[in-house]
Formats: structure tokens, C-alpha cells, sequence
């Protein structure tokens, strides 16, 4: 009795633990036009966006946003994001994934960028 009530603590246990979604943002499938972001698979925690910012003149930090898209929590399949700016060809763009902060399902400073081990979660991807 101890034995099968141990086994199912632990299969509750694995179980809860597989179904919690990581925050991530795969490279494959990740690509950029001068009008468009796409992400092959975004998988997160929370609701959210996928962002896409400008970077600063080094091509690492992330400036304005140009677009962005709705998540839900889970895995999200060819996420497309439309540039409200269009980016020239060879330009450095920051995919980075933004968590729900308020409800209100609107993209605004209560959305703060999602983290996986303590990292912003998000990806740099060149304009073809």
C-alpha cells in the first residue's frame, strides 16, 4: 500500500513537472524579412508576446520595439511577428519573449521580458 501511494506521488510529481512549460525561443525556423519576424517555436510559462526590437549599434542590445505578436502559455507554432517599421536587409534584429504582466492583453510596461535560468529569454536573428 505504501509502496503503490509512493509511486503515485512520484508520477504526480514527473508529471506536474513535464507539463510546466520552460520559457524559450527556438532558432530553428527563426527568420527575418524587411516586414516580418518568424519564430518556428515559442514555448512559455505565462501569456505573452513575442517582441522583435532594434538593436543598438553594436547589434547586442535591444533598442525600440518594431513589432510584436500574442503568445499563450505553452508551445506556440510559426509565431509571425509584422514589422510596424520595415528593417533593411543585413540589419540585427532581438526576438525576445515579453510575459503578461496585467491582464489587460495589450503590450505595455507592466510586460515585463520572460527569464529561463535567470537570462532574458531571447534570440538575435539577421534581415535577409
Amino acid at each position: 500500500m505504501i509502496r503503490q501511494g509512493l509511486l503515485l506521488a512520484c508520477a504526480l510529481t514527473l508529471g506536474a513537472a513535464a507539463a510546466r512549460a520552460e520559457n524559450a525561443i527556438s532558432t530553428e525556423g527563426l527568420k527575418a524579412s524587411t516586414t516580418a519576424v518568424t519564430v518556428g517555436t515559442v514555448t512559455t510559462e505565462k501569456d505573452g508576446y513575442v517582441v522583435v526590437h532594434r538593436t543598438d549599434i553594436t547589434g547586442t542590445l535591444p533598442g525600440s520595439i518594431i513589432g510584436h505578436a500574442p503568445v499563450k502559455a505553452g508551445q506556440n507554432a510559426e509565431v509571425t511577428v509584422n514589422l510596424d517599421k520595415p528593417a533593411e536587409p543585413g540589419t540585427k534584429l532581438i526576438v525576445m519573449l515579453h510575459e503578461e504582466g496585467n491582464n489587460d492583453t495589450v503590450l505595455d510596461a507592466a510586460d515585463k521580458p520572460a527569464k529561463a535560468d535567470g537570462k532574458v529569454v531571447q534570440q538575435t536573428v539577421t534581415v535577409q
